[in-house]
């Protein structure tokens, strides 16, 4: 069980990284196929991987990353874009609001729109702390990754609770 476990969080950081990697598929296949490991506990462990990799989008929007700060670059150069006015408008709330940040993080987490992989940045750019941003997205995807892994036991337990 605990190989399934780590291989889950492995799986997950790695999706989290290089997104061809699908780590829901992966997450489905293995609570159908695999006996003995519970759902929950492979929801968990995909939601601790795939933080653990997002934590690297996270910091090179703090500048911890050559990345990060040429992204910055480009948004600074293009001031008068959209995508920019956006940034500016959730960096000044998340200044004036923190708690506001983590719960637009939060929210973005569960269902992963607008995409997570974004706000992860965002988060790193807008100041948010790095404990704040652990929390927010831990418990938010941990709500996914636990809808994911239990929807197999949901549609085998659902004919019984509906008497067919």
């Amino acid at each position: 069980m605990i190989a399934w476990l780590l291989t889950t969080a492995g799986t997950a950081a790695l999706g989290s990284v290089f997104p061809l990697v699908n780590i829901e598929l992966y997450l489905l296949g293995v609570v159908s196929t695999v006996p003995g490991v519970s759902w929950w506990a492979l929801g968990l462990a995909a939601a601790v991987g795939q933080v653990a990799g997002k934590t690297l989008f996270y910091l090179a929007g703090k500048g911890g990353f050559t990345l990060g700060e040429r992204l910055r670059e480009r948004v600074e150069a293009k001031r008068r874009g959209r995508w920019a006015a956006w940034f500016e408008k959730f960096h000044r709330r998340t200044e004036e609001r923190p708690w506001w940040g983590l719960g637009v993080l939060f929210l973005s987490a569960i269902p992963g729109i607008p995409p997570y992989s974004l706000m992860c940045f965002l988060s790193g750019a807008a100041g948010i702390p790095l404990t704040g941003f652990l929390v927010a997205s831990l418990i938010g995807r941990s709500l996914h990754f636990l809808i994911v892994a239990g929807a197999p036991e949901l549609l085998h337990w659902l004919p019984a609770a509906l008497g067919s």
